[in-house]
């Protein structure tokens, strides 16, 4: 091929890339106020506390990758926003705003965010997906896309958007899982939430703008006896296979390893890494297309906490 025909070629290609628009990367973040600030993490394990400074100089790289990226906006899903008990909800203020704690636990000093929600995309979402996928969306104070004041947030959201340094240049789409993910039927969602996540990667390849998603999740909530929901031996297996289905991208170690733990393990961003799953594996040449890495895999407290990033190679 002649070195003009190779130009041209090149030109189209950055020309249609630019025009269909793209996923460029996908990230596993946790939403534990430990992340944040562990020089306030109230523990005299030393062990925990190198881990939690691992964990929070991982949530801080990420936040460099995505604004090396410069994406057009941020899709989030969180377990922890306001739900519904059956539909995925998208938010339809024009403004979301919020804080959370730096331990979750104890009082100020808080940390805050403020961010401008592409309602377009969220609205485009729930009529493209709608009943068949059990999506909505939902407004606050207002009517949907007008609303003057900001839709409300907490740790679920905020703490991974904190480590986003760009976020007045960047718009956001927040997704909520619905709260039957607290049921022990959970694993029967997986087929779901891996369409649900195929079809929103085949969405972004039809539209004009660049996003990168994040995950909002913690891991297993059960590795110590003195936490709120008690130690299970299912908490270190389940939290080991959501780690290698990072590093494998093998589906079979989220969806089945994982799920034979996960009623036990309790870990509220598990429906959100199946949705990931699904949504990676939409690509043109699937999973393989892929760079996945493991920044952390760690439980400083009594849940498992996990950083890692997927790009494309």
């Amino acid at each position: 091929m002649k070195s003009a025909e190779v130009s041209i070629l090149v030109t189209l290609t950055i020309a249609i890339d630019f025009v269909m628009g793209e996923l460029k990367g996908a990230f596993v973040m946790p939403h534990g106020g430990i992340a944040l600030d562990p020089s306030k993490f109230h523990t005299t394990n030393k062990t925990a506390l190198e881990e939690a400074w691992k964990i929070h100089t991982a949530c801080a790289q990420i936040g460099r990758i995505v604004t090396e990226l410069q994406p057009d906006l941020i899709l989030l899903s969180t377990p922890h926003g306001i739900s519904d008990m059956n539909n995925f909800l998208l938010y339809l203020n024009p403004k979301m705003e919020g804080y959370a704690n730096t331990d979750n636990t104890g009082p100020p000093p808080y940390v805050s965010v403020s961010v401008n929600s592409d309602v377009n995309v969220s609205r485009d979402l729930v009529q493209h997906f709608g009943s068949k996928r059990n999506v909505s969306g939902l407004s606050a104070y207002g009517p949907p896309e007008e609303s003057t004041e900001p839709f409300p947030l907490r740790w679920g959201e905020v703490i991974p958007l904190h480590f986003m340094p760009n976020l007045n240049q960047t718009k956001v789409v927040i997704l909520s899982q619905p709260s039957r993910r607290y049921n022990d039927d959970m694993p029967t969602m997986i087929p779901e939430l891996l369409k649900l996540g195929s079809d929103i990667g085949k969405y972004f390849k039809s539209e004009k703008k660049t996003a990168v998603v994040i995950i909002s999740a913690d891991l297993a909530h059960t590795h110590s006896k003195d936490g709120p929901y008690g130690y299970s031996n299912a908490a270190q297996p389940f939290d080991d296979a959501c780690g290698k289905w990072v590093e494998n991208l093998d589906e079979q170690s989220l969806t089945k390893e994982a799920a034979s733990y996960v009623i036990k393990a309790k870990s509220c961003g598990y429906t959100g890494l199946v949705m990931l799953q699904g949504l990676l594996s939409a690509s043109s040449d699937g999973i393989t297309s892929w760079q996945s890495q493991l920044y952390a895999n760690y439980h400083p407290s009594y849940y498992g906490m996990m950083v890692a990033s997927f790009l494309r190679k």
